[in-house]
């Protein structure tokens, strides 16, 4: 035990010297090995682009989108642990003798991102390379954008109506010949669905108090992709981007105020054998005879329609019974149809305008605009609208013929 206490107590001072010698001896070694590497995907910075000047890839924080491959000679300690996000590559745009730019990347042009890492200092050499650069004239355009179909699904309880405006205009400044070519392709923008909380239109359907809702997009979802300057994002520039609203329905049973009346239609091929003198509408259970008119008067209720719209058309729809031989149907078919749509479309628009909900999008739209997005609405709702019984069941109508009568069950 004694001898190897004396190992390190005796002419300590000498040993503890020698250690610390041999540590100074390695750290210099050590810093003194140089080691060549390769380092791939090193961002390019452009400085000091003359202001009618830009680059086919420049994007708006300066960067271009392509990236350059160099290989370094340095400290092998700064060697082996360097990434690519360590450093970037900075040229400056004044150097430039011609548009054509052939760069020669030297250890000047290294700027380290990393605060622990001096390049200066570390990297001795950086294997000849050029890296080439473009200069186009700088132009400013105006680029068509279309907003698309929202992707994914409405939140639970409400229906997807529509989305205002469908159009845009960015404004684009860029390379000549590549806005030329953007120009005739021309922009595309769409929304999630999924992105929107039944919450969200919960709060905006108890502020309104009316079952459409519109949804104002944010602003942060207001950018567009310009892939060919490098998938850079830009905000919407068009002041018209301020109303892009997405607008739902709640979906909601609502009663309508009217019976139905239920009249025949007889196909010309048919005629000589199925026709008012010979086939009649029969009363019924439900079916109610008034003033020579067949009406369905069991309680019905509408879906997927506002109630506007319910109010508008209510006494302006008809169930059509369309007679058929028993040799080609035995059950007849049936529609909904509504009796002179073009008033009834002017009429909701007047009406849709004069009831304007407060919110901003619609109160700042153009009239003509408005108007359009209006009559495409009203078109929907009479596309979708079906009839439910009081047990929120679909309307169903068995019809039949039988000693010259047409005989209507409805469930």
């Amino acid at each position: 035990m004694k001898s190897i206490i004396n190992l390190f107590t005796h002419n300590w001072q000498r040993k503890l010297l020698a250690l610390f010698t041999a540590i100074v001896i390695w750290l210099f070694i050590n810093n003194s090995i140089n080691e060549t590497r390769t380092i791939p995907n090193i961002s390019v910075r452009i400085i000091n682009l003359p202001s009618d000047k830009t680059i086919s890839g420049l994007m708006s924080n300066g960067m271009l989108n392509r990236r350059i491959t160099l290989t370094l000679t340095g400290s092998k300690e700064v060697i082996d642990n360097l990434e690519s996000s360590d450093l970037e590559v900075l040229l400056d745009a004044s150097l430039a003798q011609s548009d054509d730019w052939s760069a020669r990347i030297s250890k000047k042009n290294l700027v380290s991102l990393n605060p622990s890492i001096d390049l200066l200092q570390h990297i001795a050499q950086v294997a000849d390379v050029d890296y080439f650069v473009k200069f186009s004239r700088l132009m400013t355009a105006r680029i068509p954008v279309t907003i698309l179909q929202p992707t994914g699904t409405p939140p639970q309880g409400y229906e997807y109506l529509d989305i205002w405006p469908q159009h845009l205009i960015q404004t684009v400044s860029g390379p000549e010949e590549e806005l030329s070519i953007l120009k005739e392709r021309g922009l595309e923008i769409a929304f999630n669905l999924n992105d929107i909380s039944k919450s969200d239109l919960d709060a905006f359907k108890s502020q309104s108090g009316n079952e459409e809702i519109s949804f104002p997009i944010p602003k942060k979802w207001k950018r567009v992709i310009i892939q060919c300057f490098g998938n850079d994002y830009q905000e919407l520039n068009d002041p018209e981007a301020q109303n892009l609203t997405i607008d739902f329905l709640r979906q909601e049973f609502l009663p309508l105020a009217s019976n139905i009346p239920v009249t025949v239609y007889y196909p010309p091929d048919d005629l000589e054998t199925l026709n008012p003198e010979v086939l009649t509408l029969a009363p019924g259970p439900d079916f109610e005879k008034k003033y020579g008119v067949i009406f369905l008067t069991k309680p019905l209720y509408t879906k997927s329609v506002s109630r506007l719209f319910n109010a508008i058309v209510h006494k302006s729809m008809q169930i059509v019974i369309i007679a058929a031989p028993k040799a080609k149907r035995q059950v007849l078919s049936w529609s909904l149809q509504f009796i002179n749509t073009g008033y009834l479309e002017d009429l909701y628009i007047a009406s849709a305008i004069a009831n304007s909900p407060s919110y901003k999008g619609i109160q700042t739209m153009l009239p003509k605009k408005r108007e359009e997005m209006l009559r495409k609405r009203f078109r929907t709702y009479m596309n979708h609208l079906t009839l439910y019984l009081a047990d929120m069941k679909k309307l169903h109508l068995k019809s039949t013929i039988d000693n010259n009568q047409i005989h209507v069950i409805a469930y």
